[in-house]
């Protein structure tokens, strides 16, 4: 009984050597992370052992597929891009990765891919790299000109590019008695150089959390994880996860008419902007050139401007009543309605200044001001006829600072197109508001738009880095 108990015992030790041996253990492996245009990073080192599954053939393994859902890529067409440490990479669709494993190997993570050709058999893998292959501009990185959309870039797809490496100089340090040494980092970077043959005489850098930052000369785009950070060498400074660069950007932007405004106010005139929510400055070409806004047409000439980041109407109203970019102000997108930064209400309350708001038909910021809501009493779908009786008593009342919101112009640029005839016609109703509003105010008019749009197959959007989204007209009359 004795001699069986020891049998017993000495099979189950055995028997757990040997699972423990054939089981992917928590040796010590090479990293390789799942990255690139994803919401998630996955470090394959980190992954529990029920990960792990048979495969065919033999032996224990991750399923390709089950490490992509676990990333969660940030679109539903993509490619996987398998990287070896040695710079060879297999390419794989997206929607064919059965059959596909990664499997601890020597030390590192090797591909079995039993439905492939066998050359996707990528040995010691660095990185799983997820890039998108639809090419839409609402994700990754967008370098634009003043008059082109130049190039659209995402993580996944800059590690397809060809990337230069650069010493970047982290630091110098110089002991009292002694030496002194530089620290450099090697980084794969994009020179802003090889993306247009336009002169480049300065950069205006904008974050996904709101950064903005201008640079003279060019910089790089750096490829770190599953962001794009921006560095400019000669200035030391580096702006991670952005969304995008202006190449040699306009002189003035939104944020100018907060500066403009407290100008001619402290000069002893009142100021009235008209703010003309979506209007693109290619919109407001295209109807000038036709002849559709001659009020607007017959004032100073419009300048090109920039909005901020992200081009949607809660960022571009906070920057234009505060003079701050969003990452100062506190208002990056629609989630936040307050700013954490004096407003021009604020400070003209605290000067004695009469100041008014006239909205449309809901509030788009909690800001200190008297705001004047404009049904739609005619039931017409639209405010703009609201807006413009609001803001034509008003007047009557002569505030020293009167700020005027029609939004028809971005609605029906929703429903119909930026370009539609619709849409046009709404901006010619505007102009002709805006006349019947000049007449009657005796001071200064900043007219300005918060953001722009793009065509959307076949109505319109706004809320991207590029071209049409981000220029908008500005007016000092």
């Amino acid at each position: 009984m004795k001699k069986f108990t020891l049998f017993l015992v000495l099979a189950l030790a055995l028997a757990l050597a040997a699972i423990v041996y054939l089981w992917p253990g928590q040796e010590a492996v090479r990293a390789c992370v799942v990255t690139g245009d994803v919401l998630n990073n996955v470090a394959l080192a980190e992954l529990p052992r029920n990960s792990y599954v048979k495969i065919p053939g033999g032996g224990r393994g991750i399923p390709l597929v089950k490490l992509v859902e676990a990333s969660q890529p940030l679109s539903g067409e993509y490619s996987i891009l398998l990287m070896g440490s040695d710079g060879l990479f297999a390419q794989l669709k997206g929607d064919e990765l059965g059959g596909c494993y990664i499997v601890k190997k020597n030390g590192g993570w090797n591909t079995v891919a039993t439905q492939h050709p066998v050359n996707a058999g990528i040995k010691d893998i660095s990185k799983i790299v997820i890039a998108d292959e639809t090419e839409g501009l609402d994700l990754g990185v967008n370098i634009i000109s003043q008059n082109e959309n130049l190039l659209h870039l995402t993580p996944g797809n800059l590690f397809r590019q060809q990337l230069t490496c650069y010493p970047y100089l982290e630091g110098e340090t110089e002991l009292e008695e002694g030496y002194a040494i530089s620290l450099f980092k090697q980084k794969q970077v994009l020179p802003l150089t090889a993306v247009t043959a336009e002169e480049i005489n300065s950069v205006l850098i904008m974050g996904k959390g709101g950064e903005y930052e201008r640079f003279n000369g060019a910089g790089y785009l750096e490829l770190s994880s599953n962001e794009i950070n921006y560095l400019h060498p000669e200035s030391k400074t580096v702006v991670r996860n952005i969304a995008g660069a202006i190449i040699n950007p306009p002189p003035l932007s939104i944020m100018d008419t907060y500066t403009d405004s407290l100008y001619y106010i402290n000069r002893g005139e009142r100021v009235m902007v008209i703010l003309i929510d979506g209007l693109s400055y290619y919109q407001f070409e295209q109807a000038r050139d036709n002849g559709l806004i001659p009020n607007l047409a017959a004032l100073s000439a419009a300048v090109k401007v920039n909005t901020v980041y992200k081009p949607v109407t809660n960022a571009g109203l906070a920057a234009i009543v505060t003079g701050q970019p969003p990452s100062v102000n506190g208002i990056v997108d629609r989630s936040t309605r307050e700013p954490k930064v004096q407003t021009i209400f604020d400070l003209l309350e605290s000067e004695h200044k009469i100041h008014v708001l006239v909205e449309g038909s809901a509030s788009i910021l909690k800001l200190n001001t008297e705001t004047v809501y404009s049904a739609d009493l005619y039931n017409d779908g639209n405010t703009d006829d609201d807006v413009f009786g609001n803001a034509m008593t008003q007047i009557e009342k002569q505030p020293d600072y009167l700020l005027v919101h029609f939004h028809g112009v971005d609605d029906a640029g929703h429903n119909y197109g930026p370009l539609a005839k619709e849409t046009m016609e709404v901006l010619a109703k505007v102009d002709v508001y805006t006349g019947l509003l000049l007449k009657e105010w005796t001071g200064k008019v900043i007219v300005v738009a918060d953001h722009g749009m793009h065509f959307a197959d076949p109505e319109g959007d706004h809320g991207n880095f590029q071209l049409e989204d981000m220029f908008v007209p500005y007016i000092i009359n």
